[in-house]
């Protein structure tokens, strides 16, 4: 929080003068200037609580109060959509994803979580799909027509072998760049994978590309970390049940990422949603002195409305 004029702010030391002054005020006997009859001020004093009695008080001084921060005209940081912004949504789509140990299987939940994440983004920034399995391929390139990306979600369909290194690859490929190869607007890809990358490029490799692009690569490890109990029902493929949590960490951090390790549909959809409130917003400072003169009228409403119920005429 901060204010554009601050020295306004010397203003509010007014407030404790005007205390003192209602403070008097009430131990000469006129703080119940409302009771018509001043000899009986005694006995409304006596019947009335006393919060009730400077209830009103203090709800004009907070009116107040409000009103000189507005004067002050505060500033705050508040997430605003970025329009420049790019997300690439990679999906791995390799056989092993048909695996049940996440209901109804890892592809099914990815894809419904990733759709929900794709609603969730501002409708401003372009989002793009790229989907890998023994090699990658771009489904939708970056746009503002998240419908279509959503849609093609939906279509993604299964392949042999694993190449995270492909995915990531096509999907640095797929940002729009200038002449320096540097992203047009904050850029970030959010790669899924429940497996080891077993063709391709080794991922570690591209990287480095990532990184000197300033791509932010957020990096999502589906499935069970102990592959074993899938063993028997993929002909002993225990071992590349297990995703590769080392890389994808590696990947993650080296680019400034966060990593996910998602062991339910619970905790995919946890991830994505987290990254929903990060990606494709950018903080911008913005005036809030409406919010606190708002505040403000509010709150001497009340005091007035309090006053006016503490009325007697006796």
């Amino acid at each position: 929080m901060g204010f554009q004029f601050p020295f306004g702010l010397a203003l509010l030391l007014l407030l404790p003068l005007l205390g003192w002054f209602y403070w008097r005020r009430v131990q000469q006997g006129r703080g119940s200037a409302h009771v018509l009859y001043p000899h009986l001020s005694a006995l409304t004093a006596l019947a009335e609580s006393p919060w009730r009695r400077h209830l009103s008080a203090g709800l004009y001084g907070l009116a107040l109060a409000l009103a000189l921060l507005a004067l002050a005209r505060p500033q705050a940081t508040i997430p605003v959509p970025d329009a420049q912004a790019v997300v690439i949504v990679t999906i791995d789509v390799s056989l092993s994803m048909r695996a049940q140990d996440i209901q109804p299987s890892r592809l099914e939940a990815a894809q419904r979580e990733a759709q929900n994440f794709v609603r969730a983004l501002p409708d401003s920034i372009k989002v793009g799909l790229v989907s890998f399995a023994g090699y990658a391929v771009l489904e939708v390139e970056p746009t503002t027509d998240h419908g279509r990306v959503i849609e093609q979600i939906g279509l993604l369909q299964m392949a042999r072998r694993t190449a995270i290194g492909d995915g990531l690859l096509e999907s640095l490929k797929a940002i729009p760049v200038d002449q320096n190869n540097k992203p047009l607007g904050p850029s970030t890809v959010v790669l899924l994978s429940d497996g080891r990358s077993n063709t391709g490029i080794d991922p570690l490799d591209v990287t480095p590309f990532a990184r000197d692009m300033g791509v932010v690569v957020h990096t999502i490890g589906l499935g069970r970390r102990d592959g074993s109990s899938q063993a028997d029902a993929f002909g002993g493929w225990g071992y590349w049940m297990q995703f590769d949590e080392e890389t994808l960490r590696a990947i993650a951090e080296s680019t400034g990422g966060q990593y996910y390790a998602a062991e339910s549909a619970e905790a995919l959809r946890q991830a994505y949603r987290n990254l929903g409130r990060v990606i494709g917003w950018r903080p911008q400072q913005t005036e809030v002195s409406g919010l606190f003169g708002l505040a403000a009228g509010l709150v001497l409403a009340s005091s007035l409305l309090v006053a006016n119920l503490r009325r007697r005429v006796f």
